[in-house]
């Protein structure tokens, strides 16, 4: 049987040709708002696909046939979980695919962070040789103490990447490993408080749940290592932003790379000198990890069109 799948999120002319040249015979895909795509309409639609499309009570209701809501990626606080179960509505989500895109981010930040390479690019550019002015403020992460806040899929692919620099490796979460998976990877479990305040390196990789929001504010950042950088590529509402840019400013922390932040919120736009380097939600936006998201998107759907029950379910 076929399966009507309409993408909720507006994507530009690259991405909509690269999952329409991979949608498979018995997949029909169409946009809500297409680009160079078929227009498809809610009431058309068997299964939503959702990147970061705000899937609210309304467009579900709207969608009578509706059988899946498949995310492009693991998050669904752009969806109303609690309208869609009680339609019993099934959500899956790309556990795990994103994993490397971001565990390789997290660490390009704190190495762009430690060797100054947002300060010392533009000045290179102007005609500015500083080979000498930051040599006394400059570091390497051998050594480090590398604190990783939440111990799942992401967290773990950060943990094995760091290690091979040579760090040690401590992580907060409320699950924790079992002790042989920590003795394979090489990391010590401390409670969040510890992890905070003597870490060198402190890196989010947690979920954005009731538990989770502005877990790190004005305290934490009073009892983090003057040295220390803070890495986010989970979400914005996890970090007080008001609060970390006065940690910023007032030498409270040496450092901040955040990949994840809203139009509305204090960092955007930012210029003021500051040691934090900000990028616009690109911790998953790679080729590679959009072809295994769309390769198992498109699975899910074929799925639910041969009356499978679809993999990754919440």
């Amino acid at each position: 049987m076929n399966t009507r799948v309409l993408y909720l999120d507006k994507l530009n002319e690259h991405m909509e040709r690269m999952i329409l040249d991979m949608c498979p015979p018995d997949v029909t895909l169409r946009f809500l708002n297409p680009t160079i795509g078929e227009k498809g309409t809610p009431e058309d639609a068997d299964c939503f696909f959702v990147t970061t499309f705000r899937t609210t009570k309304e467009i579900i209701d709207q969608a009578p046939n509706l059988r899946l809501i498949q995310r492009t990626g693991v998050g669904v606080d752009m969806v109303d979980v609690a309208y869609a179960k009680e339609k019993g509505i099934p959500i899956s989500i790309c556990k795990g695919f994103n994993a490397s895109s971001v565990a390789e981010l997290a660490v390009l930040d704190m190495l762009a962070l430690y060797r100054r390479i947002i300060t010392l690019d533009p000045l290179g550019k102007k005609g500015e040789w500083h080979t000498w002015t930051y040599r006394h403020d400059s570091y390497e992460l051998l050594g480090k103490t590398v604190g990783v806040i939440g111990g799942g899929t992401i967290g773990r692919e950060v943990i094995k990447r760091v290690k091979a620099f040579g760090t040690r490796v401590i992580y907060s979460d409320v699950f924790r490993m079992p002790t042989e998976e920590e003795e394979k990877l090489g990391c010590e479990y401390v409670p969040f408080d510890e992890l905070i305040a003597s870490a060198d390196v402190i890196t989010i990789h947690a979920p954005l749940l009731d538990s989770t929001r502005g877990m790190i504010g004005r305290e934490q950042f009073a009892r983090m290592k003057d040295s220390a950088i803070l890495i986010n590529t989970a979400r914005s509402q996890i970090v007080d932003e008001t609060a970390l840019l006065e940690a910023l400013r007032e030498k409270k922390i040496w450092g901040a790379a955040f990949d994840v932040f809203e139009p509305d919120d204090p960092i955007f736009g930012l210029d003021e000198g500051l040691n934090l380097i900000t990028t616009p939600h690109i911790g998953a936006a790679t080729y590679d990890n959009y072809y295994r998201v769309y390769k198992f998107s498109l699975e899910n759907a074929q799925r639910i069109g041969r009356g499978e029950e679809p993999l990754f379910l919440l």
